[in-house]
């Protein structure tokens, strides 16, 4: 391990994009107080785990995480942060060997607390309450991402939809929205840094603004960042379908390639009953409605989904209703959830909860379904010239890098290409990527 004057820190994510963007946040104000950030593989004075409580698989991977870095260096000091923190700080405190538990209101101060921490010996829990997580914090910003050339940007936080099997709003509180000064001003840092494409998270993000005073919207944010020249590309996390406006496909049509043909839609199920009994605020012909017209009015969009399988009360019926819709649909990816109760949440308490073993079953057709998808849709842009942005070198002489349109390509180039834009030919596409030749163009 490190001496005192220079400790080391190591940082681990499970979860969702608002979590890898607040880990982020916390490296920067670790590095800022002097730390050593250090691979979480390593041997360091501090770990720190910011958990996901999204489904019962995301808490158990934060214990076994957890358990695992206490059992490799017992002598460190252990910090378990994010969602599951929030909503059960006790199982977390529970572990021998971790020191700290921090709700995700704590994460801005994390260094202090840590600090302090490591002063005492008693192990200690610090949470707030969700009633009170009701403005946005602007402190936990990030002004660049480690070994990223896409750079993430948190405009919103929380969640009041209370969607009877989401643990999300107990774990983030209240839906809160960042200020248009603050977005221009993790802009302005992210250009600095030379990122290429940013990234729009939060937890609803079709909910921008309407807290904000006077009132403002996703599709006003949108528009206001592409009226500049920053940046040369524009993302979208997950949406609600609900949240895909004729303005939001305006945009998209207008400003394509800069405004990337993507959207990961939050549809969760494809039978009416289901739904319903999720109280989600749309019907499977309210989405069916939205993709169709995307895809007619967006040629090579990239359209994923959130699918949940295994919801009390799903029979064999309802889930053919939604594999049929599924396989139909103009999806190019499904991301496969398998229910599990949630503290807090209505359908924990409901009746005809699905055995395990066959959500399981279900889970893993859906999962090849997606595979089959995905692959269809590489398929269907072979023999085309696409813009791929080079993230990364998979081994000597391969580049990697992702379309606006979400198609993961690899090619042969030199690294010096990393961060560009270039145009790549598609050859091939195998699974879940596609393999391509660089014509001779200039860069972008």
């Amino acid at each position: 391990m490190s001496n005192e004057s220079t400790p080391s820190v190591a940082l681990h994510t499970l979860g969702c994009r608002l979590n890898h963007y607040e880990t982020e946040a916390i490296r920067e104000k670790f590095v800022a107080e002097g730390f050593r950030v250090v691979p979480f593989t390593s041997e360091a004075d501090v770990y720190v785990v910011n958990t996901c409580t999204v489904t019962g698989q995301a808490d158990y991977q934060a214990r076994q995480t957890l358990r695992r870095v206490i059992r490799q260096s017992p002598d460190s000091f252990v910090v378990a942060t994010g969602c599951y923190a929030q909503t059960d700080a006790q199982a977390l405190l529970d572990i021998e060997g971790v020191n700290l538990v921090l709700g995700n209101a704590e994460k801005a101060d994390i260094v202090r607390y840590v600090t302090e921490g490591r002063r005492t010996a008693q192990p200690s829990a610090i949470v707030t309450r969700r009633s009170d997580l009701s403005s946005f914090d602007e402190s936990l910003d990030v002004h660049a991402f480690a070994d990223h050339t896409r750079a993430l940007l948190k405009i919103q936080d929380g969640c009041d939809q209370f969607c009877s099997f989401c643990i999300i709003p107990w774990a983030r509180g209240r839906h809160r929205s960042r200020s248009a000064n603050s977005i221009d001003r993790e802009l302005a840092s992210f250009q600095a840094g030379g990122f290429r494409e940013v990234v729009l998270t939060g937890v609803h993000l079709g909910e921008y603004g309407s807290d904000l005073r006077p009132v403002s919207s996703l599709c006003e944010t949108i528009e206001t960042i592409l009226s500049r020249p920053y940046p040369a590309r524009l993302r979208l996390s997950s949406i609600w379908p609900t949240a895909v406006t004729p303005s939001l496909v305006g945009f998209m049509t207008r400003h394509q390639p800069r405004f990337c043909r993507y959207l990961h839609l939050a549809v969760q199920h494809a039978d009416n009953e289901i739904l319903a009994a999720m109280r989600r605020p749309y019907t499977v012909e309210d989405t069916d409605t939205v993709i169709r017209q995307v895809v007619r009015d967006i040629p090579g969009i990239c359209l994923g989904a959130d699918i949940m399988t295994g919801f009390p009360g799903e029979t064999s019926a309802h889930f053919d209703r939604m594999y049929r819709w599924l396989e139909d649909a103009p999806l190019a990816y499904l991301h496969v959830f398998s229910y599990s109760p949630r503290k807090h949440t209505l359908a924990a308490r409901m009746p005809g909860q699905v055995n395990p073993r066959q959500t399981k079953e279900r889970s893993l057709l859906l999962r090849r379904l997606s595979e089959s998808k995905t692959e269809a849709f590489y398929r269907s842009f072979v023999g085309s010239e696409v813009e791929v942005l080079v993230e990364t070198s998979e081994r000597e002489g391969r580049l990697s890098g992702r379309t606006d349109n979400y198609v993961r390509v690899e090619f042969e180039g030199p690294d010096s290409l990393m961060g560009h834009t270039v145009v790549v030919r598609l050859t091939e596409a195998n699974g879940q990527r596609a393999v391509g030749v660089q014509p001779p163009v200039e860069r972008r």
